[in-house]
């Protein structure tokens, strides 16, 4: 006889968004993602299912703003990546689950075979499930540590390489990285691979201009005879948006 072990049921349901809806002058571009529904997940004994909890620490304002003011001293560069459909490169663990799937996304063998309600081992961690952002930032953890960054004590998912002098922000997907341009570039490369199990997946680094869902700006401008870098943030486009939504909805002009 099989030993009792804790089991969890759930689904997995797909959600279809249309992107930039706020904009009348872009044509729609729709995207759907699968998410675990983590609000409705039984045990082996079909009651509610008890996850870790354990809870997830994105990094603070604070440290955006330390990479910032790093990134615009001279020699220094401000770069940022966005990891590509973040969860699901991380593993799943705690309690084995399975899921039932959206029936027109079976594969077409289930359908020959006549099933009714085939059920599938969910192996990573899919948005939605309680513990998925954990698993998430033990990822990304574990490959910052093999390319070389220290966790910044007190400031959470924010690390430092003592060698390159480089300083290292993650905010869920969003990765910002501050230092002297020789090392950035390899610093980028030691963490991003194609294969989650070598590095973190994501896309090419690029100058850092939203960060938090803020607009970042830097200029260079004279003060004392001296030129220097001054950095400025906004959220003008965004709270122009929502006037515009809420305008829109109240029947009101502008």
């Amino acid at each position: 006889r099989r030993r009792h072990k804790t089991v969890y049921f759930g689904m997995v349901f797909c959600i279809c968004v249309q992107n930039n809806a706020e904009f009348k002058d872009l044509p729609p571009v729709f995207k759907y993602r699968y998410v675990f529904g983590g609000n409705q997940v039984k045990d082996q004994n079909y009651e509610a299912a008890m996850f870790q909890d354990l809870g997830s620490s994105p990094a603070t304002v604070a440290a955006s703003k330390a990479a910032d003011f790093i990134g615009c001293l001279p020699t220094n560069a401000l770069q940022q990546a966005d990891a590509e459909q973040a969860y699901v490169q991380a593993p799943l663990k705690g309690p084995e689950t399975w899921v039932t799937l959206p029936k027109e996304h079976w594969p077409l063998e289930w359908h020959a075979l006549g099933l009714e309600r085939p059920v599938v081992r969910l192996k990573l961690a899919l948005y939605g499930h309680p513990d998925s952002g954990t698993f998430w930032e033990e990822h990304c953890d574990h490959h910052c540590r093999q390319a070389g960054f220290h966790p910044v004590t007190d400031w959470p998912s924010t690390y430092f390489h003592p060698e390159w002098r480089i300083l290292l922000v993650i905010y869920v997907d969003d990765f910002k990285m501050a230092g002297p341009k020789a090392k950035v570039k390899e610093a980028w490369r030691r963490i991003r691979a194609d294969d989650p199990s070598a590095g973190i997946v994501m896309s090419d680094p690029e100058p850092a201009t939203r960060f938090l869902d803020c607009d970042h700006q830097v200029k260079e401008t004279v003060i004392n005879g001296k030129t220097v870098k001054l950095m400025t943030y906004s959220n003008q486009e965004f709270m122009s948006q929502c006037v515009d939504a809420y305008c829109e909805r109240a029947g009101i002009k502008r």
